[in-house]
């Protein structure tokens, strides 16, 4: 038995605790053949036989598990370490790539336009002012940004002329009547 005899190889160490831990016949027939084994050694060298093999065979695959898991901790945090410094490198990279692809594209899109575009490359005779006439006519089209307060001031025009229109509606209804009243009043005498 190679692990009784401690010549268990270190790839086979993971897979050997594992299926010592999940199959108890397996389990048994270690702990027979390592009393066996380790007590025969024990007579042979003359040495005193010991009287609990269990729990030698117990910290025997304790030993094991600490060595396979420290193993695994340290396979995990390299494994973390590496990913954690891929990302940071990607990130740090990302934007000088991206910055560099933008300026490609740009001077690509301008060589390929010509220059005749640009007022720089134009006469003074050919531009009509120094004034930006694309960015005036976007300006002249764009919508009107209405703020809260514009909104009151507006309120304030509507409840005003409101308050006109009903002032200049009396005025009349009141016309109206007094019209109506004085020629009642001369139809009255009239009739009298």
């Amino acid at each position: 038995m190679p692990f009784i005899e401690g010549k268990l190889p270190e790839n086979k160490n993971e897979d050997f605790f594992i299926h010592m831990n999940s199959c108890p016949k397996c389990r048994e027939e270690l702990e027979i053949y390592y009393t066996l084994i380790v007590g025969m050694k024990q007579i042979d060298n003359k040495q005193e036989v010991a009287t609990d093999f269990s729990a030698d065979l117990d910290r025997n695959l304790k030993k094991l598990e600490h060595k396979y898991r420290g193993r695994r901790r340290i396979r995990f945090s390299a494994f973390s370490i590496v990913m954690v410094s891929l990302i940071f490198f990607i990130a740090a990279f990302y934007g000088r790539a991206l910055s560099s692809v933008y300026d490609f594209e740009q001077k690509k899109k301008l060589s390929s336009q010509g220059q005749y575009y640009f007022s720089r490359e134009l006469s003074k005779e050919l531009l009509i002012g120094d004034k930006d006439r694309v960015k005036e006519s976007e300006e002249i089209t764009a919508e009107p940004e209405i703020t809260f307060f514009m909104k009151i001031y507006n309120y304030d025009d509507i409840t005003d002329s409101d308050a006109l229109t009903h002032k200049v509606g009396k005025e009349i209804y009141d016309e109206r009547e007094e019209t109506e009243d004085t020629e009642e009043s001369s139809e009255e005498k009239a009739d009298e």
